[in-house]
Formats: structure tokens, sequence, C-alpha cells
């Protein structure tokens, strides 16, 4: 990826994140993935060992991913996927 992709996919992805932010209420947490990896280390800090978990590339996109159960706590969890992906994940408990 060039310079110049990687800068216009970073400016896609904090747009959407921006506009998710201002319209979610507490209970949300709105995580950005900006360099494009298999593993998303989300903390978010909700309080929740379980809670919601979208996530959507820089496009808009819902992608599909997973999450390790084992290393998940209250504050915090690893988001995986098969490619190395870069976006939004929305958590919410």
């Amino acid at each position: 990826m060039s310079d110049s992709d990687f800068r216009i996919l970073t400016g896609a992805i904090n747009h959407n994140a921006d506009i998710l932010e201002n319209h979610l209420v507490g209970g949300v947490h709105v995580h950005k993935q900006e360099t494009p990896s298999t593993t998303w280390v989300v903390k978010h800090f909700l309080g929740s060992r379980r809670p919601l978990i979208e996530t959507y590339d820089a496009a808009g996109n819902r992608i599909g991913h997973s999450v390790n159960r084992d290393t998940q706590t209250f504050d915090s969890c690893d988001v995986t996927f098969a490619i190395p992906m870069s976006g939004v994940a929305i958590i919410r408990y």
C-alpha cells in the first residue's frame, strides 16, 4: 500500500469513527484501527466480559471477526481476523 493510499484509508477510518462517536451514548466504545492487523487489541473499559462487538472496514462494510474469550477481561478484548484489516470496532455492553 502506498503512503498516499494509507493516508486516504486512515482519513476514512477516522472520519467514520468520529461520526459514530457523535451519535452513540454511554456504554459504548469505538475503537479505531488505522494499521491493518490480524489482531486488534481493544481497550474498552466498559466493565463487561461479554460485550457485543461489531467490526467495520474503512468503507463502512461489516466484517467478520472472532474474539478470544480466554484472554478477554472486563476492560479489554482481542478481536481477530483471517487477514490483516483496518477499520472500526463498536463495543457495547
